[in-house]
């Protein structure tokens, strides 16, 4: 099994997003919100091309498109330019078939990873998916960021789990119980156990970085999408302290849950 991926340091929010023929005001502006709720839709099954011009340079490695209606049969492809005419291409993630997802996901998200980081500016997401039965192409939000690569994986005891905290129960005197439901949110928690002191740095610098707030895209087992159930774009839900089981070796645990 590959380690997993986990993303952070999303610039994609400040970029400049152009392309695409929009239903109303639900446009580009919409994938800067940082809401999975919050979606663009485009008019119709045309062909979408997405030109996105990052507003700094970083080493990007991880990229994603969140809360999107690609069809099992569509398919998207990643490109990247050194040129802003887009002619001169350094990334190509030729295109990418989308699957057929689990049913019971609400916001269905891709994570691909790039091996070599790339630092040049001018991005292209094209998504070909004439096919799709809704009738339109939505997307909640970007991810194009950078990936922490560990050089393990995870420890064993990850806990793959469901969020229900805001979901309302009220109780009648004779005990009827009624409830008022919210969305549901997935939850990754895991443990690095025997990190070096230079990984223990790096995965502490990160979480200095991207605090509570900020987003991160994880994905579980990259060989193995299980229909998208372990993929997700959320936050660090609570920040540990870095600990010191042993001589020249760290610890850290995450957790991790789905933003909406």
């Amino acid at each position: 099994m590959k380690n997993y991926v986990l993303g952070f340091s999303d610039i994609s929010r400040q970029a400049t997003i152009t392309g695409g023929v929009w239903r109303d005001d639900l446009d580009t502006k919409m994938l800067k919100r940082g809401l999975l709720t919050a979606v663009a839709k485009t008019v119709d099954l045309t062909t979408l091309v997405l030109d996105i011009t990052l507003g700094e340079s970083k080493d990007i490695q991880v990229l994603g498109i969140c809360n999107h209606n690609i069809s099992p049969t569509g398919t998207y492809q990643w490109e990247c330019f050194s040129d802003s005419g887009r002619t001169v291409r350094v990334y190509d993630s030729t295109a990418i078939t989308s699957y057929e997802y689990n049913k019971s996901l609400i916001h269905k998200t891709t994570c691909d990873s790039i091996e070599i980081p790339v630092t040049d500016i001018y991005w292209r997401l094209t998504i070909v998916d004439a096919g799709n039965t809704e009738g339109f192409t939505k997307i909640g939000r970007l991810f194009i960021g950078e990936r922490f690569d560990p050089t393990c994986n995870m420890s064993y005891g990850l806990k793959h789990g469901i969020d229900t905290k805001n979901t309302i129960i009220e109780r009648s005197n004779v005990g009827i119980e009624a409830f008022i439901q919210s969305v549901r949110t997935r939850t990754a928690l895991f443990t690095h156990k025997y990190m070096s002191i230079e990984l223990g740095e790096k995965f502490f610098s990160m979480q200095m970085e991207m605090g509570v707030s900020e987003a991160v895209l994880y994905e579980f087992n990259p060989e193995n999408k299980a229909k998208g159930l372990f993929t997700f774009v959320g936050r660090n839900d609570t920040i540990n302290p870095l600990d010191y089981p042993y001589s020249k070796l760290n610890a850290l645990a995450f957790n991790i849950k789905e933003i909406i």
